[in-house]
């Protein structure tokens, strides 16, 4: 595609971006309002399949090896959507927002791995800056029930390795023709998956407005539009502008999350909101400024070698 007919893609993933970084404020807001992760999750993705299901029903019938590639993006996807809403349960939406988009940095590291490439220099300067800056923001959430870097951590950080994982998969398997296939195959695995644990989570449905509206809202706009939109997309922007465009996932965290009121704009989160970003761009941004970090990595590892030696 020409740069002009990317436009409406790459706003696609900006509205995408925009989205997921509501996901945290709205998820942590229903938690505060007794709603447990397991109800919340049941609710939102079996709700996310019955919006799709009907609208991409013609395209149930697809190839084997698309609907063998769809559940293992589902399956990928939603444990990786499980793990982030598990973990928020003990992590502020600002802190959980920046450590889940670290996929971005995962995505740089898995990459070489799994297509068996070396892994470029400015993707390890890029790990650095993200464990600085998500240690950072651990200083300023050290109370309100919240773990800071422990265990709501640790398992949102496992979550972001499962979304680089997604992207990874989904760069390589997406094309035009099979968008909705593996769209509507991807919401209809998170929805069996959540209702084959129904019987054992004491699962009730909402009984207020205050519990529906954040369920309608990550299950509809946040599930099945957005989905949509990252799957339809990534079908013609390259991988390195997506990237790019999605580094302002956690940026919209911590802007919904300080306008909500759920925390407050602190040195912490401008410290260490702000190394975060720049390893995110560090790792996505292509052109010049990548080759020479590379090539400054690779002078100084050969002059340590030199000295070793």
């Amino acid at each position: 595609m020409t740069s002009s007919h990317r436009f409406l893609p790459s706003v696609a993933l900006l509205v995408a971006a925009a989205a997921w970084g509501s996901t945290v404020v709205v998820a942590k807001g229903a938690y505060e309002s007794s709603m447990t992760p397991a109800h919340l999750l049941i609710s939102r993705l079996t709700l996310t399949a019955l919006c799709l299901l009907p609208a991409f029903l013609p395209h149930l019938r697809m190839k084997r090896e698309t609907r063998v590639r769809g559940i293992i993006l589902g399956l990928i996807f939603n444990t990786g959507l499980v793990l982030q809403m598990v973990g928020l349960e003990h992590t502020p939406p600002s802190l959980s927002g920046f450590i889940t988009a670290s996929y971005v940095v995962f995505t740089a590291i898995l990459t070489p791995l799994i297509m068996k490439q070396p892994t470029p220099g400015r993707t390890w300067i890029a790990v650095s800056l993200t464990l600085a800056g998500i240690g950072i923001l651990a200083l300023g959430n050290d109370g309100g029930g919240n773990d800071g870097f422990g265990l709501g951590t640790a398992i949102t950080l496992l979550g972001a390795v499962l979304f680089a994982l997604h992207i990874i998969f989904l760069g390589r398997w997406v094309e035009p023709e099979t968008v909705q296939s593996l769209t509507l195959m991807q919401a209809l695995t998170g929805a069996m998956g959540m209702l084959c644990f129904l019987p054992f989570a004491d699962y009730q449905l909402p009984a207020t407005w205050d519990l529906w509206w954040p369920v309608l809202y990550l299950g509809i706009f946040c599930g099945a539009v957005t989905l949509f939109l990252q799957s339809w997309a990534q079908s013609y922007v390259p991988a390195t502008t997506s990237a790019v465009i999605m580094c302002s996932e956690p940026m919209w965290a911590a802007v919904f999350a300080i306008w909500a009121g759920m925390e407050e704009l602190t040195w912490q989160v401008l410290t260490g909101g702000g190394l975060v970003v720049a390893a995110l761009l560090l790792t996505a941004w292509p052109g010049r400024s990548a080759s020479f970090l590379d090539a400054l990595v690779e002078e100084l590892r050969s002059r340590r070698a030199h000295r070793g030696s």
